[in-house]
């Protein structure tokens, strides 16, 4: 086995000294640490590269959903008044969904309003949590622990109101009346905040006939 010495000497390796071995040593590593630099910044550049190009993607494809979203709703609106027009009759004005289909496509659109909580819902939240504690904690630790995670929010323990809400119902089935006045004041800290338009469409079964919706949610891709 030959080595270079000085880039310019070549003689076997067990004729080095132990000088020219170690410099031989550190030309090795040099080299090593060369090729693993370069390595390191070509996957960087691509990595980079990947993530730009994959965002940029995702923001056409984002404008070309918006639009479609809004032509589908803008077409759909248009036909839907039509047909009354047709048939000598003035559209529901009140109507917060219509649908348009024939034997194979359904459409839906739908309006929904959105709502929020005021800045005094954190109290009745709070002071809903504080009740389920006292009344449950001790009782069922089990169940409490199940009941303060379907409700919880986030991991610094905070109620989502929208959930509570929800359970509203459920809760004068327990006849707490303090635990009842708090969920009927978490509600009257709803209110509406705006309306946002939804548009769905279905694709008839051939087989059962049934309509099966037809998702861009990537979870269902």
């Amino acid at each position: 086995m030959e080595a270079t010495v000085n880039n310019t000497v070549q003689k076997p390796a067990s004729e080095l000294s132990a000088a020219e071995l170690k410099e031989l040593l550190a030309a090795k590593e040099a080299e090593e640490n060369r090729l693993a630099e370069r390595r390191k910044n070509d996957y960087l550049k691509d990595k980079n590269n990947f993530l730009q190009d994959l965002l940029n993607t995702f923001h056409l494809y984002k404008n070309d959903l918006v639009k479609l979203k809004k032509d589908g709703i803008t077409h759909a609106t248009n036909f839907n008044n039509l047909k009354y027009e047709i048939d000598g009759k003035e559209p529901k004005k009140d109507a917060k969904s219509f649908e348009l289909k024939n034997d194979t496509i359904r459409v839906v659109v739908e309006e929904q309003e959105r709502f929020d909580f005021t800045d005094e819902a954190i109290v009745h939240i709070n002071a809903i949590k504080d009740i389920f504690k006292a009344k449950f904690e001790e009782r069922n630790k089990g169940m409490y622990a199940l009941l303060d995670s379907i409700l919880m929010r986030n991991t610094k323990g905070d109620y989502d109101a929208k959930l509570l809400a929800k359970a509203r119902g459920q809760v004068k089935k327990i006849g707490d009346e303090a635990l009842i006045a708090e969920f009927d004041k978490l509600q009257d800290c709803l209110t509406v905040v705006g309306t946002s338009k939804y548009i769905r469409i279905y694709e008839r079964d051939p087989e059962t006939k049934k309509w099966k919706g037809v998702s861009l949610n990537f979870s269902e891709l």
